[in-house]
């Protein structure tokens, strides 16, 4: 009898071979590059795992407008780090580096040079935070990241060009912008800073017009509520051979979550109306 591998069995062949039980990987899998929302594919990755972290929500109440079909929830749970036997990336899967995480990237991608709009609506339910047990730099309290326009990434690894931290403590939002792929060796970080206001109660709609370019003529402006935040002309991306996608959902990042209160709360973020032109 000829048994045939299937990637499904391949993945808990593997689990099973670093002394993990297989079955939290089939119940509850950490990733997903075909996960549907809006009638669009996405890749959906969740250190809580897909089941707890990422929910599509067609509640009245958490709907946008009627006209939403449902709006996606997101669950930080800053306690639970399953691990993914699948992640190909060097330095080791999110929990190696200190990451919690459920987020939603597109597969659609975006050219630069080009006139943008990105569009999302964002309500958190109020969870008192206790922020970080450790601080460095005045920047690491906007540590969760809620929105990313990113170049596509791969074998040379990037970072996001535009992109919204949050501060659970205060909800403040800083706007980051990166002109250099500080994700590099020996590449030095460019960013800007900009603290554009907080989060409010209930719904928050947020509209990016942005030009991606390497040269003066690039542009950036935000608007919250239809109230203009930021505005920004210049360059506003580095050098890559990628298109860029965006990143929708809550994300701690690269040690953080390894520096959250024992006692830190789950975070639960809804987004709705989510689009692009």
């Amino acid at each position: 009898m000829i048994f045939r591998t299937t990637p499904l069995l391949t993945t808990l062949l593997f689990a099973l071979s670093l002394g993990l039980s297989p079955l939290v990987f089939a119940a509850n899998p950490v990733w997903d590059s075909n996960y549907v929302y809006n009638k669009k594919v996405w890749d959906a990755t969740s250190t809580a795992g897909l089941k707890k972290g990422i929910r599509l929500n067609k509640v009245r109440v958490h709907k946008r407008s009627r006209k939403s079909k449902g709006s996606m929830r997101f669950a930080l749970i800053p306690n639970i780090c399953i691990r993914n036997p699948t992640s190909t990336y060097g330095a080791g899967d999110d929990c190696d580096r200190g990451i919690r995480r459920s987020q939603l990237r597109s597969h659609a991608s975006y050219k630069r040079n080009k006139n943008l709009e990105f569009r999302f609506s964002l309500k958190k339910p109020y969870r008192k935070s206790r922020g970080l047990t450790k601080i460095t730099n005045s920047l690491d309290k906007y540590f969760v990241t809620i929105y990313e326009i990113k170049p596509k990434g791969g074998a040379v690894p990037t970072v996001p060009v535009i992109y919204f931290a949050l501060d659970p403590v205060t909800n403040k939002i800083l706007l980051r912008q990166s002109l250099a792929n500080h994700g590099l060796d020996g590449v030095k970080n460019k960013d800007i800073n900009t603290v554009v206001g907080k989060l409010k109660p209930g719904w928050n709609d947020f509209k990016v017009k942005t030009k991606l370019s390497t040269s003066k003529k690039g542009y950036v402006k935000v608007y919250q509520n239809n109230k203009l935040i930021y505005s920004y002309k210049g360059k506003t991306t580095y050098p890559h051979k990628n298109d860029t996608r965006i990143w929708i959902g809550a994300y701690a990042c690269c040690g953080f979550g390894d520096l959250l209160h024992k006692k830190e709360p789950t975070h639960l973020f809804f987004y709705d109306m989510v689009k692009v032109k």
